[in-house]
This record gives structure tokens, sequence and C-alpha cells, in this order.
């Protein structure tokens, strides 16, 4: 006879606003114009070359923060909507946490989705205006640029440990028990039960970053490194990393990114890196008016056919 054992661990953390917490709702709307083009259609896209037109995004915030009656920490919770454009995924997977803080230490335990500083950012001067290359660079409806460089940990349901440590900046260790491999996307909001979403094949990854002026003003740097548990079947597991600099001196910014990432792969001959490069410089006009130009480069390189 056949024994069939389940066993289920449930733990839950749930935060409230009472009538001493501080609730705001913030909100903001974007229009902008993109014109872009191609010298060939990308393989397996649509035949066109080029694309233009107007895009829209809107998001609302909600956010409540205070202290606990037990332990004396600090929290702040909150989440956002969020329609890009036409948005056809979970407009609740934006920037939603519940963060516990230790105000004398400078550590925070965050439980959160796209909320901590995460790999799928860059200090080009492009964000600016809060795009991201990725944004920028699709042609032939198909983006060019990768917003997530390797496990999409940042965009999982996630708990982190951030430590502030001054000036000199900010260290966080990430970690996602499943997550949704960039090779098919960086979702892992499926459709669940009731607080739970659905289970996957997914492994776990965790994802180390550190983002920081290192003292020096007006000086901003990133270093992000990400790792997925492999896969079973897979000889080669999802990895990334990112780093980025960026300098801000009056009206002048100028910054710079790379990043290096490969999806999971069932051969190490057949695994593909990818190298992405940007670099940026903008001029403040005035308060309302700012120039920007930035130059993309991406290159991918698939292994060696003899590499083991």
């Amino acid at each position: 006879m056949k024994k069939l054992m389940l066993t289920t661990a449930i733990a839950g953390l749930a935060l409230t606003a009472s009538a001493i917490a501080q609730t705001t709702i913030t909100g903001e709307i974007r229009v902008n114009h993109k014109a872009v083009s191609a010298e060939t259609a990308p393989a397996g896209q649509i035949s066109t070359t080029s694309g233009r037109g107007f895009g829209t995004e809107q998001q609302i915030n909600f956010a409540t923060k205070g202290k606990l009656t037990a332990g004396g920490l600090d929290y702040a919770a909150g989440f956002s909507l969020e329609n890009d454009a036409q948005q056809t995924g979970n407009v609740f997977n934006e920037n939603t946490f519940i963060d516990l803080t230790n105000a004398s230490s400078g550590t925070t335990l965050s439980f959160s989705v796209d909320h901590i500083q995460r790999n799928d950012s860059d200090r080009s001067a492009a964000n600016i205006f809060g795009f991201a290359p990725s944004e920028f660079s699709s042609g032939g409806h198909v983006s060019l640029m990768s917003a997530t460089p390797g496990p999409g940990v940042g965009q999982s349901q996630s708990v982190a440990v951030i430590q502030d440590i001054g000036k000199f900046g900010k260290l966080s260790y990430n970690y996602a028990p499943t997550l949704t491999n960039k090779n098919t996307t960086v979702f892992t909001h499926g459709q669940g039960n009731s607080e739970n979403f659905t289970e996957t094949d997914e492994k776990g990854g965790y994802e180390i970053g550190f983002v920081g002026g290192l003292g020096v003003q007006g000086l901003t740097v990133d270093y992000f490194t990400s790792r997925q548990t492999k896969m079973a079947g897979e000889a080669e597991k999802a990895k990334g990393q990112n780093i980025g600099i960026r300098y801000n001196t009056g009206a002048l910014t100028i910054g710079a990114a790379r990043k290096v990432w490969n999806d999971n792969a069932s051969t190490a001959a057949i695994k593909t890196e990818t190298t992405e490069k940007n670099y940026g410089i903008a001029y403040a006009v005035n308060k309302d008016v700012t120039i920007v130009c930035y130059m993309l480069q991406l290159k991918m390189t698939k292994q060696d056919q003899q590499q083991p």
C-alpha cells in the first residue's frame, strides 16, 4: 500500500493602518513619444523594422508607516497600481512591500516585490526621466535591451535584508524561494488561490547588491550579482551581474552601466551570454528642460561547442 504524506507550513505577516499611522496616496501619469528603427526585422518577430507612436503610464501609490508597539520597530507598508500602456498583467505587482526597520542599527527586513534596490536598474543618464535603456530601444515590436539581466529576483516575491552603512551606501541580500527565470518571463505572480501564487518547477534565487555614493557628493555607484539554483535537467544555471556609476555636478550628469547575464541552458554548448553597455550624458538647460544623449551596445556570445 502506498502512502502519500503532505506537509504544509504556513506563516503570515499582516499590517493594518491604525489611527497613529501616517498614510499617503500619491500618483503620476507619463506621456511620451518614441520612434525607433532597425536595419532588419528581428528573427521570429513581425516584418516591420520600425515603430513610432505615443506611450503612456499611470500609477497610484498607497503607503503607510508608523511604529510597532512591540519591539520598537518602525514599519512601512504599501503597494502601487500601475498601468503600463495596455497592461495585460496584474496591476498590483508594482512596489508591494512590508518593511520592518530597526532605526538604531539601520537594518531593514523587507517582504516585497519590485521594491528594494535591485538588479533591474541602471545608473546611465537615461533614467533621469524614469526610463531604462530597454524602454527606449525596442524596435520592430521587440525589446533589444534587457530590463532584467539574469534571474528576476527583484521582480519576485522575496524576503530581503538591507543594511544602511551611512554615507557610504546600502548593502542588500534578497532571496526568492521561487522565481520565474528570465528565459520565460520575469513575473512570478501566477494565478493562485487567495494569498498564494501558483506553484511551478522554477527554483529559487538570490541577489546581492550595493548602492551608494561612497561618501562622495553627487556620486552613485551600484553592483549587483544574482544566481538561480540549477533547475532539473539544466547544465547551466541563470546568473547575472550589473555594474553602474553615475555622477552629477551642477547641471551636468554622466553615467555608465555594464550588464552581463545568461539564462539557464540544457547544455553548456548552447549557453548564450549577453553583455550590455550603455553610456549617457545629460545637461539641465533649466528646471523644465533637460537634454539627454546616450549610447547603447549589445553583444551576445554563444559558448564554444567544445566547452564542458
